[in-house]
This record gives C-alpha cells, structure tokens and sequence, in this order.
C-alpha cells in the first residue's frame, strides 16, 4: 500500500481515498494481474495508482485536467504508468469507448451516477466486478436501488477509520473518511 503522505494531493480536488479504504477495495474487488480495471472520476489517482500495480491494465478517468494531471505524477512515481490510460473526458462517453473491463471504481458525484452504473453494467465482462464509494446517504440509496432494479445482490460495507490523536490526558479517536463501499458481482 501507498502510504497517504506519498501522495500529490490538491484542495481543489475531493474524493481522496485513505490507505484503508484502497486495501479494502482491493480486497473486495479480488483483483487479479490478468483484470482491466476503471478508474471512474479517478482525482488525483489514488486508486488507479494501486491497481497499476496490480492488474494488467487500469484506465484512469476524470473530466478534471488538474486531477489527471495529478494523478499521471502519481501513478508515475508509485505506480506502473505503462499500464494506466488516463482518460481526460466524461465518464459515460470514456465508458462506452472502452469495450473490456473487468472491475468498476466508481467514486460516486452529484448527477449521474445511476447513468454510469447502468453503462458499467452493460459493458463490463461476464463476472466483472463493480465497486461504489460514496459518503452520501441519500447516493447511497438510489445507488442500491439502482443496482437491484438491475438484479444485483449488492454488498454494503460502511467504513469508519479513526486515527489516534495523542492528547495530554490520554488518546482521542478522529474519524478518517467515512465511507461506504457499495460492491457487487455481475451474474
């Protein structure tokens, strides 16, 4: 794993994914070297980072120049660049250019994230696996319903590090991006 402090990150970019939450999602997408992951609105490339190290190829997306600026420089200093597209354009039309993938990052925004669901499902292989992060409830619940009106059984996992804050008189617990990780199998 990719400590934190390792990473470039920008104020201007949301969506950062601690270490913690990137093995768990690696862990749950049982990713294998011969697996061809998507990276959707990737920010500065967190998780695409990972997986580069991991599977046979990863395609990082975001419409944000600055995030794929971003995310190249980490991907090129704690990844394997010749094994990641970065993609600068909208998800559903990044999506659709794309004609085999194995696993689904999604990082959940405003607007249309039932859309890209239902491009993902469409397009991704025979037993692809697709993974939702989101720490918005009400995205949550229309994710999940989204997912069963397309007959997944989705697994729901919410997550919830703390860091130890050492103070002088004992060790008070902060909560560390909260998350839910929303993932399913394809039949």
């Amino acid at each position: 794993m990719i400590n934190d402090f390792d990473l470039l990150t920008t104020c201007d970019i949301s969506g950062f994914s601690k270490e913690e939450i990137r093995s768990i999602l690696i862990y749950k997408s049982d990713v294998k070297d011969t697996d061809i992951v998507l990276d959707i609105n990737c920010g500065v490339g967190e998780i695409s980072t990972e997986f580069s190290n991991l599977a046979k190829k990863a395609y990082a997306i975001d419409e944000s120049m600055q995030a794929i600026a971003i995310s190249e420089k980490n991907i090129k200093k704690h990844g394997s660049i010749d094994k990641v597209e970065l993609i600068n354009e909208n998800p559903l039309s990044a999506i659709e250019k794309i004609d085999d993938f194995d696993i689904a990052i999604l990082k959940a925004k405003e607007g249309n994230y039932n859309e890209i669901i239902e491009k993902v499902h469409e397009k991704i292989n025979p037993k692809g696996r697709m993974l939702i992060l989101t720490n918005i409830l009400d995205f949550e619940v229309n994710m999940i319903n989204k997912l069963d009106e397309l007959n997944y059984n989705p697994q729901i996992t919410h997550i919830n590090i703390s860091n130890g804050l050492l103070l002088n008189k004992g060790i008070k617990l902060e909560s560390q991006n909260p998350m839910t990780v929303i993932s399913v199998k394809k039949r």
